[in-house]
C-alpha cells in the first residue's frame, strides 16, 4: 500500500498534478485509520463488574453512559448497601432504567467449594431470592474465585442459565453456556493488556470476550483490582474505535445462538 502511494506521489509530483497529489494524501489517511470490524462478525464483548463497590455506580457507570454501553453486575446481595457497596436502588436504577444486568455471586462471596451441599444450596436460593425480591432479573451466576464443586453445579442451573468462572480462555461458538471464562482487571495495568486481549478474540474468531473490572479509583483500599478511571476510558474508546459489540452478558450469549 505505502509503495502504490509512493509511486502516485512520484508520478503526481513529475506531471505537476494536484489531483494525483490530493489521491495521494486521502490514500495516506486512510492507510493509517484503524480497521473497524463488522460488529456481527467480531466477538462481542462483555464487560462484568463483580461484589457492587461503590466506585462501579459512581465512576466506571458514568463513563459506560457516555459510550452507550452496558454491562452485567454480579453482586452479592448479603452485603449491598454496607459501606462502600452500591445499594438496591442504584443497582435497580442500572438495570431498570438502563437495561444493564444483574446477576448472582453468593450473599458474601462465599467460595463454594469451602460449604457443604446443604449450606452451598441454602446460600445460592436466598442470594437468588434476594434479587427476585428486588424486582431484577437474574439469568447469570459468577463464581467466587471461581471455585465450584460438581455436584453445586446443578443447584446453580436450576436457578441461572450462564455461570462465569475466573479463568480466562477463547470461547468461540458454540458457547458452553456452563463454562464461560474472563480476563480480570489487574491494578497496576495500563490499556494494553486489555486491548491486546480483544485484538487477540478478533483474530482467533472469538465469539465473546468477557473483561471484568472489580473497583475504579481505589488504589488505597489496598486490592489487586482497582482500575483507574483514565485507564477504563481508554478501553472503552478502543472499543467504540474498533465498532464492536458491547453487550450484558446473558445478551451476548443469546446473540451467540442467532448466528
Amino acid at each position: 500500500m505505502i509503495t502504490a502511494i509512493l509511486r502516485i506521489r512520484k508520478v503526481a509530483t513529475a506531471l505537476a498534478c494536484p489531483c494525483l497529489l490530493a489521491l495521494t494524501f486521502l490514500m495516506l489517511i486512510s492507510a493509517c485509520k484503524p480497521v473497524s470490524p463488522d460488529p456481527f462478525s467480531s466477538p462481542i464483548v462483555v464487560l462484568t463488574f463483580d461484589d457492587q463497590h461503590y466506585s462501579i455506580y459512581d465512576k466506571a457507570f458514568p463513563i459506560m453512559q457516555e459510550f452507550g454501553f452496558r454491562g452485567t453486575n454480579f453482586v452479592n446481595s448479603g452485603a449491598v448497601g454496607n459501606h462502600g457497596f452500591m445499594t438496591w436502588d442504584q443497582i435497580r436504577e442500572m438495570e431498570l432504567e438502563h437495561a444493564w444486568e444483574t446477576g448472582g455471586h453468593t450473599l458474601h462471596h462465599e467460595q463454594l467449594n469451602q460449604l457443604d451441599l446443604d449450606e452451598a444450596e441454602q446460600n445460592l436460593n436466598q442470594d437468588f431470592s434476594n434479587l427476585i425480591q428486588q424486582g431484577l432479573n437474574p439469568r447469570s451466576f459468577a463464581l467466587p474465585r471461581g471455585q465450584c464443586p460438581s455436584q453445586v453445579y446443578p443447584i446453580i442451573l436450576n436457578l441461572y442459565q450462564n455461570i462465569r468462572g475466573s479463568s480466562d480462555f477463547a470461547m468461540h461458538s458454540p458457547i458452553d453456556r456452563k463454562a464461560l471464562g474472563y480476563l480480570a482487571y489487574q491494578s497496576g495495568w495500563s490499556a494494553e493488556p486489555v486491548k491486546h486481549r480483544i485484538l487477540r478474540g478478533i483474530m482467533n474468531n472469538e465469539a465473546i470476550i468477557i473483561i471484568g473490572f472489580h473497583r475504579f479509583d481505589a488504589e488505597n483500599e489496598g486490592y489487586q483490582d482497582s482500575c483507574p478511571s483514565s485507564v477504563f476510558r481508554q478501553i472503552l474508546s478502543f472499543l467504540w474505535q474498533y465498532n464492536l459489540r458491547v453487550l450484558p452478558l446473558h445478551e451476548a450469549v443469546e446473540a451467540t445462538m442467532l448466528y
